[in-house]
């Protein structure tokens, strides 16, 4: 994977994928290398999975490898009830849609530039996210993404310690956001009031870089991200093959957990 995409290290998405969905992890070996990888992640109340983290090593590259894992993934997706969901790069796009994948909008990927517009927020109202609050986040979450992702989000929460935070208005929650290592995601909020205080208290954390975020399609934050001094990096295609509409709220959803878990 560090080959394919010359990034340091997927160690901490890998590690969730051992933990939730270990029958969803693939390899394609060649005299005892892995020149393949792919990941799936099923989500069986709402009739859908992701497809990530697919991979070929360069020298490998135009020999099916990537067809044959993505081919493979959807197979075990359909085996939990769910229709295969992905986000393609522009080289990929043309080998999903081969595969019968349709174009269903475009996921973007937006980096951090500065501060933005000066807007009223509160993000003194925003709290740690620890372990008790986990029953309460996923009541929250379940019915904007569409399914139930509890071991992920307690699994997620676990490898970023004191970096999650949950926003209550009236007692109940109003959204949430992970600051992961590079990555603010998932980040759910019903308002742009709220998102606005999420990500000005994820800001307040410590960051090597300019944090990202990936936003999906369906996302009604956009503007408001853009507004906060978010800038569009790349697109993606978001596709789909088996199911037209995701369940769920996905305009609350600001971002995505990662491009391969959904």
């Amino acid at each position: 994977m560090q080959q394919a995409y010359g990034v340091s290290s997927f160690r901490a998405a890998l590690d969730r994928f051992v933990a939730v969905q270990p029958d969803g992890m693939a390899v394609v070996e060649h005299d005892d290398a892995v020149v393949g990888t792919g990941c799936s992640l099923a989500y069986p109340d709402g009739g859908f999975g992701w497809v990530g983290l697919v991979a070929t090593a360069p020298a490998f590259e135009r020999r099916g490898i990537a067809t044959a894992i993505t081919e493979y993934l959807s197979g075990v997706l359909e085996g939990h009830g769910c229709s295969p969901v992905l986000d393609a790069s522009a080289v990929g796009g043309p080998v999903y849609q081969r595969m019968g994948f349709a174009d269903c909008g475009l996921t973007r990927v937006m980096g951090y530039v500065g501060a933005g517009e000066s807007a009223p927020i509160n993000e003194d109202a925003c709290e740690r996210l620890v372990a008790g609050d986990l029953d309460e986040v996923v009541r929250f979450d379940a019915p904007r993404f569409g399914a139930s992702r509890r071991d992920l989000l307690a699994k997620v929460i676990e490898q970023h310690p004191g970096r999650a935070v949950v926003l209550r208005s009236r007692g109940k929650v109003a959204g949430f956001l992970v600051a992961q290592d590079a990555t603010m995601g998932p980040v759910v909020a019903d308002t742009s009031e709220s998102l606005m205080s999420l990500i000005a208290a994820a800001l307040r954390f410590d960051w090597t870089s300019p944090p990202r975020i990936n936003v999906p399609p369906e996302s009604g934050h956009l503007a408001t991200l853009q507004r906060l001094g978010f800038e569009t990096r790349r697109e993606l295609r978001h596709m789909r093959r088996g199911i037209d509409v995701l369940p769920g709220r996905r305009e609350s959803i600001a971002a995505l957990l990662s491009l391969g878990e959904g």
